[in-house]
């Protein structure tokens, strides 16, 4: 699991603004199919979804 979290966090610090929501999309999926939820995903990722642009979790924009 922190594998998957480092990973994704050092794809973040050099995305673009097209590359972050592919990004974000690509770890969602990653991490449904690992842990068959999203229910837990960990706080510093979730806090990174939720600074962007659209809240893909909830599926509103902020």
């Amino acid at each position: 699991m922190e594998s998957l979290i480092t990973a994704f966090q050092k794809e973040l610090h050099t995305a673009n603004e097209q590359a972050f929501q592919s990004y974000i999309q690509s770890f969602l999926n990653i991490w449904s199919y690992e842990y068959n939820s999203l229910d837990e995903i960990p706080f510093e990722v979730s806090n990174l979804i939720h600074l962007s642009d659209y809240d893909i979790l909830t599926d509103q924009e902020i």
